[in-house]
């Protein structure tokens, strides 16, 4: 795995838009409307941009897989990153609704510092080969020297064996109230 650089973002747009654009919590975030995978794509540059920044963006050696998190004690979006949120991505009145999904999902994250994974995807050719296992390995890797646990959300039960295959533990099932769908969260924990 490396770090994946700004000059890397249309690479990880189209290795995470083709198995992301049917992702129940992606397309929450985004404007249901005629330019609906346009806006995923725009979603997945505006967290790779997070992403970078934070040195916590990698993409494998082959070009197949991509892994971007989010630091909880990292650099955050800045007011530019959110404006070119809502108005590529969101619109303004389901940016202010994310505002509060997003609040009610931090307080089910831990008060200390944590690695956010926001996504986990490998190019559809690629996909049963064990490039995402191998991914999860180097991110927990990572995350050991650092002594960060990791925390994500997946709305997709699919998804459920292959977090717990690689060491995750679901700590809790929840359906926001503005969503029509459940959200699994797991963490992963670092050892002593």
């Amino acid at each position: 795995m490396i770090n994946a650089r700004r000059n890397d973002i249309p690479l990880l747009i189209k290795i995470l838009t083709p198995p992301f654009s049917a992702n129940l919590s992606v397309n929450r975030c985004v404007k249901q409307d005629d330019k609906r995978l346009q806006r995923i794509e725009n979603q997945i540059r505006y967290i790779s941009k997070i992403s970078i920044r934070n040195n916590f963006a990698f993409v494998n050696t082959t070009k197949t897989g991509v892994v971007l998190c989010n630091l909880s004690n990292g650099k955050k979006a800045n007011i530019l990153d959110d404006l070119y949120f809502i108005f590529k991505v969101s619109g303004l009145k389901l940016g202010l609704q994310l505002l509060k999904r997003e609040k009610m999902l931090k307080q089910l994250h831990p008060k200390s510092d944590y690695c956010h994974l926001w996504f986990i995807g490998v190019e559809n050719s690629s996909q049963g080969s064990g490039i995402g296992t191998k991914m999860i390995k180097f991110l927990k890797q990572t995350c050991q020297e650092k002594g960060l646990p990791i925390y994500l959300e997946t709305s997709n039960p699919d998804n459920l064996k292959f977090y717990e295959k690689n060491g995750f533990k679901l700590y809790k099932t929840v359906k926001l109230p503005m969503d029509d769908f459940e959200l699994y969260l797991y963490s992963w924990v670092p050892q002593k």
